[in-house]
């Protein structure tokens, strides 16, 4: 069976959450850049600071990939980012930027009727076979979500997604047993389809039964219907109204931004503006936005308890990119980034940049 595997133990797992720290914090101002917080299904509390860091091979993340690059015949993968990760023969890939801003790794084993989703943030990973971060990439927080999939059957469903409203740039790819008419085959080829008209919102389930989100927009769904118009927000005009809910959202915010505030509906969306542990007993570990790659959020209210972990920024660019995101609920995690974010104070109507 595959499935994410935990931090240092190795052992399967319904899902785990890990969120990288940025260079040069801490109270020494320190950090390499590797170290992350952690929490996963088995957590009694929330985020807690990993004794390894994300390059160690008893991480989470290098376990769970470790799986599917280990030469296993049966375990299958799809692997796809905005950013394609260059290779010894392809210094400098080519990028479609009419595909997704979306990131990501599908395994499975239709064997074994098995498999799992990790959405990340982090561009040009991870390379095929090599389960370490970019040293390029240390400079910024990520965050990484893994889920495992109760079946066979629901990697299909969610690779269906991935193709038709993520629009997902696939790179790399091992699909042992794969019809050809199976959506994970469409998927791993770039298959052409029709574009769907309205975005996706896909209820999954782990191996053990705990239920997730998908939610999911094609581009098609979201761009400017005129050139004078502004393009719908992931974040604000989709998950939001779906989960309704008031949302504080941490994201890549560079340019022009969307709007905090829709006069047509119920909901807003607050940025952060900072990252501060000091309330879950790290002092001196405190970030601004401007040095956070991370997309994730979280409803206002805790009796709410959504966590969102995305692959798509609040920016006015993303509305001509597909993407999505993961939503459940943890009420210990949630306490842990409701504690750890610093939103701004003053909310926007219009597109505006956001100052740093």
């Amino acid at each position: 069976m595959i499935a994410p595997l935990n931090n240092q133990e190795n052992k399967p797992i319904d899902w785990w959450f890990i969120y990288k720290l940025p260079m040069n914090t801490g109270p020494k101002k320190d950090t390499t850049g590797f170290e992350f917080l952690y929490c996963d299904s088995t957590s009694k509390q929330g985020l807690s600071l990993s004794p390894v860091s994300l390059d160690h091979e008893q991480s989470a993340l290098a376990l769970t990939l470790n799986q599917i690059f280990s030469g296993e015949p049966d375990v299958g993968y799809v692997l796809w980012n905005d950013e394609i990760p260059p290779t010894a023969s392809v210094i400098k890939p080519k990028n479609n930027e009419g595909k997704g801003h979306s990131k990501g790794v599908l395994a499975f084993s239709k064997k074994n009727n098995c498999g799992f989703y990790l959405l990340h943030s982090t561009p040009r990973f991870p390379a095929e076979g090599i389960v370490e971060l970019p040293e390029d990439e240390k400079r910024f927080g990520q965050t990484y979500i893994c889920f495992s999939l109760k079946d066979y059957a629901e990697a299909n469903k969610l690779a269906s997604v991935l193709l038709l409203q993520n629009e997902a740039q696939v790179y790399a790819k091992h699909l042992p047993e794969v019809g050809t008419e199976e959506a994970i085959f469409k998927l791993a080829n770039n298959n052409k389809f029709e574009t769907p008209v309205a975005p996706s919102i896909l209820n999954l389930k782990t191996i053990s039964g705990f239920e997730f989100t998908h939610i999911a927009k094609n581009k098609h769904w979201s761009e400017p219907v005129k050139p004078a118009t502004i393009g719908k927000d992931f974040w604000k005009d989709l998950v939001g109204p779906s989960l309704k809910c008031n949302l504080d959202v941490e994201t890549w915010r560079r340019g022009l931004v969307f709007g905090d505030i829709d006069p047509d509906k119920k909901e807003n969306t607050k940025d952060d503006v900072d990252i501060d542990l000091t309330i879950i007993g790290l002092p001196g570990y405190n970030w601004a936005y401007t040095k956070d790659h991370a997309k994730w959020g979280i409803s206002v209210k805790i009796e709410e308890s959504h966590i969102i972990v995305s692959d798509l920024n609040r920016q006015l660019s993303q509305c001509k990119r597909g993407g999505g995101a993961v939503v459940f609920n943890h009420p210990g995690l949630w306490k842990s980034l409701d504690a750890i974010q610093v939103t701004e104070k003053n909310l926007e109507t219009n597109p505006h940049i956001d100052k740093s």
